[in-house]
């Protein structure tokens, strides 16, 4: 750079350093890092075990992410917006009971079976009364959704264990585990249902006023209620979507197991909101999309996938998972900075 009078003229070498820096910026890394890693898994399995890039194999990475796939998906909403659901794993286990215990009739609706289609709308129902309650409190007196998913979380729990009794719900209809247990085309209907709501979700966000409307107020509140955006409103929304979506993973997952156990979402809080963050949505709201949700929660099913094929237990799995996690949550908040 020179000093010609009053100007500061830019030399080109000066230009072009500045574009490669811009380019090369921790923002954009943390942009392009997921698909980098998720390649990068793939060549690196595909390397150290033949069987990793086998069709039958990523079928089964597929159908082993499909229920944490679909939390995420649910979830994703609520984060964009600057909010958590911590309740996902207990909404799935009361929904899933629910369902179960109506459709056989056992305990509180013994000899009272309905069909199938009417206890899918009323557990799905009572997912969506979960959210609305954690939606509204949080929404309407400014509780954070944390303390008030939480509560759900414990609520939704005790009331699994009593509407099941704390056992197994059995003999459920062929017609209800059809859809987490079935194949349609070759493809189990678990991993079609993952990738429909998917799709849908993407389009809600990226084609509708309310997808526009949850990236403004994850982008700053404030603004959006000045642009009279019912910040309330879209709230209380994005935590019925994701106890909703909390509670169609129940219902896929009785296919999946063939009952219904009162613990069936042990461990499934976290993966979900683990693949969201991999996927690079940003942790305080505003950015992230479903795409990046679907590269994140591949990366937690390939890593555990490529790593059980290669001999390396359930500890070493949790460590990798851990480091990975640990690095794609720095990436997000520096890239932020």
């Amino acid at each position: 750079m020179s000093y010609r009078g009053e100007c500061f003229v830019v030399s080109p070498s000066t230009v072009d350093t500045n574009a490669i820096r811009n380019r090369l910026s921790v923002a954009s890394i943390g942009r392009y890092g997921p698909i980098v890693g998720l390649v990068g898994l793939y060549v690196a399995f595909t390397l150290l075990n033949e069987q990793f890039l086998t069709v039958q194999n990523q079928l089964n990475v597929l159908q082993q992410v499909s229920i944490v796939g679909i939390m995420a998906i649910g979830v994703t909403f609520p984060i964009l917006c600057a909010e958590i659901d911590l309740s996902i794993a207990q909404v799935l286990e009361v929904v899933g009971v629910t369902i179960a215990t109506i459709a056989v009739g056992a305990r509180f609706f013994e000899g009272q079976s309905v069909p199938v289609a009417l206890a899918v709308l009323v557990g799905l129902g009572l997912g969506a009364a979960f959210g609305a309650v954690s939606g509204y409190v949080t929404a309407r007196f400014g509780v954070p959704s944390f303390m008030t998913t939480l509560a759900m979380l414990f609520l939704a729990d005790g009331l699994g264990l009593i509407v099941s009794g704390n056992r197994p719900i059995i003999g459920l209809p062929s017609s209800l585990t059809a859809v987490g247990g079935a194949t349609v085309f070759g493809l189990p209907s678990l991993v079609l249902v993952f990738l429909s709501l998917l799709i849908l979700s993407q389009v809600i966000l990226s084609y509708t006023k309310f997808g526009l409307y949850i990236y403004a107020i994850g982008g700053d509140r404030q603004s959006a209620e000045r642009m009279g955006i019912n910040v309330m409103a879209v709230r209380l929304g994005t935590l019925v979507i994701s106890a909703v979506f909390a509670g169609i993973a129940g219902l896929v997952t009785l296919g999946r197991l063939g009952s219904a156990v009162p613990t069936m979402g042990a461990g499934l809080l976290l993966p979900p909101i683990a693949a969201v963050i991999l996927g690079g949505a940003n942790l305080f709201g505003g950015s992230g999309n479903m795409i990046g949700t679907l590269v994140g929660v591949l990366i937690l099913g390939v890593l555990q996938n490529g790593l059980n094929l290669i001999g390396v237990g359930p500890s070493g799995q949790l460590v990798a998972q851990g480091i990975v996690l640990m690095l794609a949550v720095l990436a997000n908040v520096v890239g932020q900075n």
